[in-house]
């Protein structure tokens, strides 16, 4: 934003809105009235139709004005909070704002900074502002600023040079609302004053206008002062009322004062009539702010604030009215929405940007952001409260605030969502106190008390704990009411038993106990601890009992829970001994206590106590066995009594037949029985035998003694004595084989015929088996047919199927694991009670075929003979035929794929035939499919298979799939499996050649994506894996120590070029072996130089190998030892050549050819052609021997001898009509001609008397100098000529059109300044500036009316000389010069060069130019044909010659001071937005917003168009080269610097502090970025944006070519290419699916200058032009985007 210097410069902007609006002001049509009334109604009539076809907003605006609900005296007060003080209160004003209220027109006037252009810009639109529309007051929708009109027909601004109006009446189209008009004024404002005069409607009748003044006065008299409270800047509003005589009747003044964060002072001033009347308001204000909100649907957001999620955040602000002694005024308050809404029933006053309603009288609803709002003002009430409790009062009274849950039923939807809100906020933060805690609580800490649980002092009872729960005693009785309905509890039964509880813990201490309490005080304690048994709690009476407040005999204090007590004895039944029962102390003898016990459960004993005395024995003591008999009767005979109770035998114990006592709750113990499978069978000794399970040595098993069932007790109607112990007492029936692991393993190896059947009857018992165990008896060895043990998850039941399958493949003498079940022999069917308990141990026919396969193939193998017959391979493969097509046929392909890949990478089976040797096995790891050769290291089966051993002895198609599909052998080799072959060849001694090579060509064949480079390459490093020769030795090396080499061989280094010719992509660019460097190939050359028989053609080849890798080296080192070595060939003028250094000889280098023809007999060149030194650029620019061009060293010397010459006459190329600019030239540089008045007015007088000839008589010689000799010949090239006599200047030009118009244009400007800088006495000529020869051109070229534009563009100072200069109608362009363009450089087709490289790179080349056929588009410079660099002329005598060698050179970074910081300002911005970008994914790059203008200031204007098209290519090219620095930072893209931007535009950006250290790039320009991309970085973020495809690209290290195109327009504006651009385009074109390594991208750089820069990626442009998505222009190559820009 800025604020115009002048009145001439803000009505210039006023106008010029008005003009662009097309609209005419009222005054303007009554000028027509009196001129044609008809003519006025035409044009009146033109204009509405004209504005109803712009658009319908300014339409819809002044239609709905007359009926909008907007204020507008509020929207002007949030207008001017929205203003910017900064000026104010750095004077120490408070910002306000007043309303002067005349009865015809109101003032309205604020001491804000003052207006701007972009507040003009944004006054004068419809739903537009300067402000941000992301947060703060948005009125009506479109109304706005223009609400004014509802009562004004004109408004007047008054702002700093800014005078304006805007004119509206009811029934006009809108448009004077936005168009201003300029209001000339003398008054003269204060410099912090913006004034408003509003003239309100005086159309209508009378009432109508008194309606209006109504209208009015209703909105100020709604002007509360409490909106002061959320105004951001607004400190004090001042209103004064006017009659129709100007005086004032009343006025008020409303001002808030903060003299803390949270406190707020309302002052409120009014008079009327002579009273005054004064009121103060006090507030606790509390800000919060609300985040992750939803939009607000009345506002439209900007693309930047979409982006950022501006609307996501926003303040909410509460005002809690206090009196003066900060106590809390509970009345309602009203809902601000920045401006006051209405009462919503709450005692603070709320503001928050809510949604509102068309008419702003209530929210919305059902908005979601309203929502989210409510929850944020329930998080800033409780920040509030927070705040409270730090005040000394407030802190027990802000409770009063809180919505009268009472009146609950009046809230709906919003409020009554936000008092739920507060509500459950409440209990999450600690704002209430203890008595005896400074620290504030949870709601949930805290306990009210009540009267029956204080004493008779009003005392708590029970001592409060700390941190204490009783809340403290400070708060009002009132205001506990208040907290108590948001959740404050009274004390429960709970927090009782917790005091009480407490108190017993406090042995000496406790009140309970202690016999110094009074009576009054137990009998309230026993009373209340009595509550829970008179109220009947029940589910309080356990934490009763397990209060120890029964007092024992013995003195101990015991729960009735904890320690039974008996009164009396128990029935009938004998209490068994060793019992022991326990009395309450007999001293207890109050009432109320002894009620308290007796509901506690003292009682008189009950056979469930003795029961439960009978448990306890066995807790410390072991019976006999008459006393363990007696307990265990007493049990048995009350069992049905206790069945109800809980009990648990778990520690009830016996004894066995040896006499321990056991518990048989932890120790099996059995019953003596005679089951077939039970304990006693199982565990028993047997005899000597053969047969299974004879001869067990017997299991030392626990069994009960037999006497405790001799003269048992009479049986109950439940249960039997024996069974009573089977159910209580736990004894076991069975043998438990799942926990009693070694007991199985007896059983497995001394009664294996018993085993299945015990784990039978096991199963019948459990009917569950668990995973873990079924997988341990899965393990378990079990008896088979034959007597033989296998574990049981290999052993099948022996169906007929499945047999006969085994004799078909095994036959009948090799053993297969069929189970020996004890039952009869009918296999084809299954026991019921057997078959569930096989098919849970997955044994019977479950398996699947595969895995039945897979045992026949086991136990084949496991039989197979060491010296096999033919018959026995041919059964092995018939076996690995059936297992495919077992696995082929199988519903689950993938799980058996996976068993089978199991079986063989556990256990050797893949049989390896050897000729003459038997077989061997092998993992199917050691095993490929096929190979090229064969190998050491790997079993390739192709070849060792051949034909396989199928059933007919023909090959079996199913093989291949076995081994590669099935088992997943590799079909062929991978990069590992050759270089571990390698290692093996080598530790071998392998010498064969082809062998090794095969291997080679092996790696060689394999596709790059399938190999780790880094990997591969460490394993030839680190084990020196290749095989060359030295000297004709074989010899193994890494590749550190060899070399890539077609040009020459280096010493020291093993060439491979000639051992493995068709194989430099795996040595070089797999396992990166060295091509040769410039240090090698420098060191080679000197050495090359240095040998007493110098070589020519060796030095030439060597200076090419130099040369061709300069070319790509961005530091190269320091050339002096090259210069003084003799390694230059020098051709004599006698045609030999020999070898000498460039530090004792001197010879020229050939740069044209014409020059070298006419000095060829006379000195010595460097013996390479033109041709040879275009290509040796690189080479001859780093040893520095540009001097040595032979342009560079040529003189002209010109020459007139004063006749046959004729006068030009054309007026537009007369040097005297622009003799003033020329002189103003000359000034400016400081020319020796302009150093006094005297030499100023005579070189006035020369230019303004210079005369133009055309000739055919002038002439030239061209001279060099060698060895210090100098050497002349006549030149035949065109020239001019310039002498001077006392009449003037004189110029002579060739005749002939076309060589003058090359002669004016190339050659006069630089003569004609040599000329001003030549010193008139002495004839020496001074320093030859470039801007000096520019300016000069400029002038002579530019049209007559545009020469002030040219001093002005070359930034020439004003001189205090009087412009006497003859005064011509200027023409276009000079007539006689008309392929001269604009700029004044040739519009030369770019068909003239078809590569860059075929121009030198020298002082003499032509200036750079760009295109000028589209302004703010940067093009490839190219470079003009150049003349000789000499410029001679004469002066006085036409044979007084003066000899001049200044050239021209391209153009440079200029140093204008203001254009300058504008410049570096603006790549400030680039540097920011390149840092802060990302790469837009593909088809992204239309989709940046449209900036406001197409012309942003970058300070440019003073410049040439050349350079100005530099600066702003190097512009992009810096925005690039930062996004790409900072690409997915932190690191941005791996050794990504300033190296890798080669480019000759680059010097422009070193203006800027960040990049003054940048040196100028001075090598070749292969494209403005290059980036070889080692670590796949920008590949990968390609592939991910959708530029490249992942399957061809990953994995790549591609060498990127990067063209950066910019322009300040949109990315339609057309770019351009040079034809080798072109080419470049065309030679690297690949495509997305190409395999090629370079890939050539341009970056489209667009709106530069603006804060959004745009970015389009054209990856490929070859591709994109094909099909369509980018237009290419023949000849001139101006590319824009195509029609199909979706996949771009």
């Amino acid at each position: 934003m800025a604020i115009p210097s002048s009145q001439a410069s803000a009505r210039e902007l006023v106008r010029k809105i008005t003009k662009d609006h097309g609209f005419v002001s009222p005054e303007r049509l009554e000028q027509l009235e009196t001129f044609d009334p008809e003519l006025r109604r035409e044009i009146e009539e033109a204009l509405l139709t004209k504005d109803r076809m712009i658009g319908s907003s300014v339409l819809t605006l002044a239609t709905n004005l007359y009926t909008s609900k907007a204020r507008f005296i509020f929207e002007l007060l949030q207008n001017a909070d929205d203003n910017t003080y900064s000026k104010a209160l750095g004077l120490g004003d408070i910002p306000y704002l007043s309303f002067r209220v005349h009865p015809d027109y109101i003032v309205v006037e604020c001491n804000e900074d003052g207006f701007t252009d972009t507040n003009l810009a944004a006054i004068c639109s419809i739903g537009k502002s300067s402000k941000k529309g992301a947060q703060g007051y948005i009125g009506e929708k479109g109304i706005g600023f223009k609400s004014v009109f509802m009562a004004a027909s004109k408004v007047h601004i008054q702002s700093g040079v800014f005078s304006f109006s805007f004119r509206h009446n009811k029934g006009d189209s809108g448009m004077g609302m936005i168009s201003p008009l300029w209001e000339e004024t003398d008054e003269v404002l204060p410099s912090l004053l913006t004034r408003f005069t509003l003239f309100l409607h005086n159309d209508g009748d009378a009432e109508m206008r008194a309606r209006t003044r109504q209208s009015i006065e209703t909105q100020f008299e709604e002007l509360q002062e409490n909106l002061l409270l959320f105004m951001k800047n607004l400190k004090k509003i001042h209103v004064v009322f006017y009659d129709e005589m100007s005086r004032e009747t009343s006025s008020t003044v409303i001002l808030i004062e903060r003299p803390r964060a949270t406190e707020a002072v309302l002052r409120k001033t009014k008079s009327n009539n002579g009273k005054t009347e004064e009121s103060v308001k006090y507030f606790h204000v509390t800000t919060h702010e609300s985040t992750n909100l939803a939009k607000n649907e009345n506002r439209t957001y900007s693309d930047a604030e979409e982006a950022n999620r501006a609307y996501a955040k926003s303040q909410i602000i509460l005002a809690f009215p206090l009196t003066e002694s900060q106590t809390p005024i509970v009345e309602p308050q009203d809902l601000f929405v920045f401006l006051p809404v209405r009462p919503v029933g709450f005692s603070f006053l709320i503001q928050g940007d809510f949604v509102t309603d068309a008419n702003r009288q209530d929210v919305v609803v059902d908005s979601v952001r309203n929502s989210q709002l409510v929850d944020s003002v329930a998080d800033g009430f409780i920040k509030a409260i927070l705040q409270f409790c730090v005040h000394d009062t407030l802190r027990f009274q802000w409770m009063r605030y809180l919505p009268d849950k009472k009146s609950k039923n009046e809230w709906r939807g919003l409020w009554l969502s936000l008092v739920e809100s507060i509500e459950r906020r409440l209990g999450q933060v600690p704002i209430l106190f203890s008595r005896d805690s400074l620290s504030p609580r949870l709601f949930s800490d805290l306990r009210r008390l009540t009267l029956d649980t204080l004493d008779e002092f009003g005392n708590p009872l029970f001592h409060d704990e700390k941190p204490g729960k009783v809340i403290s005693h400070r708060y009002d009785r009132t205001d506990l009411k208040i907290l108590t309905d948001y959740g404050l509890h009274w004390a429960t039964f709970t927090d009782i038993i917790a005091w009480a509880t407490a108190d017993l813990k406090r042995d000496a201490l406790s009140r309970i106990r202690s016999s110094s309490m009074s009576a009054d005080w137990h009998s309230r304690v026993s009373r209340l601890l009595n509550l829970p048994f008179k109220k009947q709690w029940a589910n309080q009476y356990p934490e009763m009992k397990r209060l120890a407040l029964i007092p024992l005999e013995d003195g101990a204090w015991v729960s009735a829970e904890q320690t039974p007590i008996y009164f009396h004895n128990i029935n009938d039944l004998e209490i068994p001994p060793n019992l022991n029962l326990q009395l309450v102390a007999r001293d207890v003898v109050n009432a109320d206590r002894i009620a308290l016990l007796e509901n506690l459960g003292v009682k008189t004993a009950s056979v469930s106590l003795v029961r439960q005395s009978i448990f306890n024995f066995y807790n410390s003591k072991d019976p006999d066995f008459e006393t363990s008999k007696q307990h265990l009767e007493f049990l048995y005979l009350t069992d049905n009594e206790a069945k109800q109770m809980l009990e648990s035998f778990d520690e009830l114990k016996l004894i066995n037949k040896n006499g321990n006592v056991f518990k048989p709750a932890s120790v099996y113990m059995y019953i003596v029985n005679e089951d077939l499978y039970g304990p006693w069978e199982l565990f028993r000794k047997t005899a000597e035998g053969p047969n299974p399970g004879d001869g067990a040595p017997g299991w030392n098993a626990s069994f009960v003694h037999s006497e405790y069932f001799q003269a048992p007790p009479v049986d109950t109607k439940d249960t039997t004595w024996v069974d009573w112990f089977y159910d209580k007492l736990k004894v076991e029936k069975y043998v438990d084989l799942e926990y009693l692991s070694e007991a199985r393993g007896y059983i497995q190896s001394y009664r294996p015929e018993k085993f299945l059947g015990s784990l039978e009857v096991h199963y019948q018992h459990k009917r569950h088996l668990k995973p873990e165990f079924i997988e341990i008896v899965r393990d378990a060895a079990v008896l088979c047919l034959g007597n033989r043990k296998v574990p049981l998850k290999d052993a099948f039941f022996p169906t007929p199927e499945l047999t006969k399958r085994t004799i078909k493949f095994l036959g009948y003498e090799v053993f297969f694991p069929w189970l020996k079940l004890e039952f009869e022999n009918d296999w084809s069917k299954i026991p019921p009670r057997w078959k569930s308990l096989l098919d849970n141990l997955r044994v019977s026919v479950s398996h699947t075929d595969v895995a039945f396969a897979l045992s026949m193939l086991k136990w084949l193998l496991e039989a197979f003979p060491n010296e096999p017959t033919v018959s026995d391979i041919t059964r092995l493969f018939e076996l690995y035929d059936h297992i495919q097509e077992r696995y082929w046929a199988s519903d689950s392909r993938t799980v058996e794929q996976q068993r089978i890949r199991a079986v063989f990478s556990q256990q050797e089976y893949i049989c390896i035939p050897l000729p003459e040797l038997p077989c061997t096995w092998a993992l199917p790891d050691s095993c490929v499919w096929d190979a090229p050769q064969e190998m050491m290291t790997k079993n390739v089966l192709k070849k060792l298979y051949g034909t396989c051993f199928c059933k007919d002895g023909a090959a079996c198609p199913h093989f291949p799939r076995f081994f590669v599909e099935t088992l997943g052998i590799r079909a062929s080799c991978t990069w590992q499996d050759y270089v571990e072959e390698l290692k093996a060849l080598k530790e071998d001694d392998c010498d064969d050649v082809d062998t090794i090579t095969g291997i080679y060509e092996a790696i060689n064949a394999l596709k790059q994506r399938s190999i780790d480079t880094d990997a591969i390459r460490d394993e030839f490093e680190k084990n020196a894996l290749i095989y060359a020769t030295i000297d004709d030795l074989p010899f193994w090396h890494k590749p550190s120590e060899c070399v890539w080499s077609k040009a020459a061989r280096l010493r020291g280094k093993v060439s491979l070029n000639e051992d493995y010719e068709d194989l430099e992509r795996l040595f070089t660019k797999i396992l990166g072996v060295k091509q040769v460097d410039l240090m090698m190939a420098i060191d080679e050359l000197k050495h090359t130089g240095s040998r007493p028989s110098v070589s020519v053609p060796e030095v030439k080849q060597s200076i090419w190998t130099v040369n061709s890798l300069l070319s790509t080296e961005t530091s190269p080192p320091d050339p002096s030892d090259i210069l003084s070595s003799s390694i230059f060939p020098i051709r004599y003028p006698h045609g030999g050549v020999t070898c000498g250094s460039a530090a004792s000889t001197e010879f020229f280098i050939v740069d044209r050819e014409p020059l070298r023809l006419s000095f060829a007999t006379k000195v010595k060149f460097l013996d390479f052609s033109l041709e040879d030194v275009v290509r040796l650029r690189s080479f001859l620019h780093w040893v520095g021997l540009q001097s040595r061009y032979l342009s560079c060293c040529v003189k002209e010397v010109t020459s007139f001898p004063g006749e046959g010459a004729s006068p030009i006459l054309n007026p537009d190329i007369q040097i005297k009509y622009r003799a003033h600019p020329l002189l103003r030239v000359a000034c400016h540089f400081n020319t020796p001609r302009s150093r006094s008045s005297r030499d100023v007015r005579c070189l006035y007088d020369a230019l303004q008397n210079a005369k133009l000839y055309e000739t055919d008589g002038i002439s030239s010689n061209i001279q060099v100098i060698q060895d210090g000799k100098p050497q002349q010949v006549e030149s035949s090239r065109n020239t001019l000529h310039i002498d001077e006599d006392e009449l003037g200047l004189n110029v002579y030009l060739p005749r002939g059109k076309d060589k003058q118009q090359f002669t004016f244009t190339n050659a006069l400007s630089q003569k004609l300044f040599t000329w001003m800088m030549t010193d008139p006495i002495t004839q020496l000529s001074e320093t030859i500036e470039k801007d000096g020869i520019h300016a000069t051109r400029d002038i002579l070229l530019s049209p007559y009316s545009q020469l002030s534009a040219a001093l002005d563009e070359n930034g020439i100072a004003i001189i205090d000389v009087e412009n006497t200069d003859v005064s011509m109608q200027a023409s276009e362009s000079p007539s006689t010069l008309v392929g001269i363009t604009a700029s004044g450089m040739q519009d030369l087709d770019l068909s003239d060069y078809d590569n860059e490289d075929d121009a030198f790179d020298t002082p003499t080349s032509g200036t750079e130019s760009m295109s000028s056929a589209h302004r703010g588009t940067a093009t490839p410079s190219r470079t003009t044909p150049a003349g000789l660099p000499g410029a001679v002329f004469s002066v006085g005598s036409p044979f007084r010659q003066h000899i001049s060698s200044q050239s021209l050179e391209p153009p440079t970074p200029t140093r204008n001071g203001a254009s300058n910081e504008l410049y570096v300002a603006a790549l400030g911005k680039v540097i920011t937005a390149g840092r802060r970008d990302s790469l837009p994914a593909h088809g992204e790059f239309h989709s940046r917003r449209q900036p406001y203008s197409y012309a942003p200031d970058l300070g440019l204007q003073s410049l040439s168009q050349t350079e100005r098209d530099c600066k702003v290519g190097a512009a992009g090219e810096l925005y690039v080269f930062e996004l790409l620095s900072h690409l997915s930072a932190p690191g941005g893209l791996p050794g990504f610097s300033r190296l890798n931007w080669p480019s000759n535009m680059r010097k422009y950006v070193t203006v800027h502090p960040e990049y003054a250290d940048m040196d100028e790039w001075r090598g070749r320009e292969t494209s403005d970025i290059t980036y070889l991309d080692v670590q796949r970085k920008l590949t990968t973020e390609f592939i991910e944006k959708g530029y490249l495809a992942r399957d061809v690209w990953e994995g790549k290290h591609p060498d990127y070519l990067i063209e950066v195109k910019t322009t300040t327009g949109p990315c339609e504006t057309p770019f351009y290419v040079s034809k080798a651009q072109y080419q470049r385009i065309q030679d690297n074109a690949n495509g997305s699916e190409s395999t090629g390594n370079t890939i050539y991208v341009i970056f489209r750089v667009y709106w530069l200058g603006q804060e959004d820069i745009g970015l389009a990626i054209y990856l490929d442009p070859e591709s994109l032009r094909r099909s369509g998505q980018l237009k290419f222009q023949s000849e001139l190559w101006s590319v824009v985007p195509g029609t199909d820009n979706n996949s771009i």
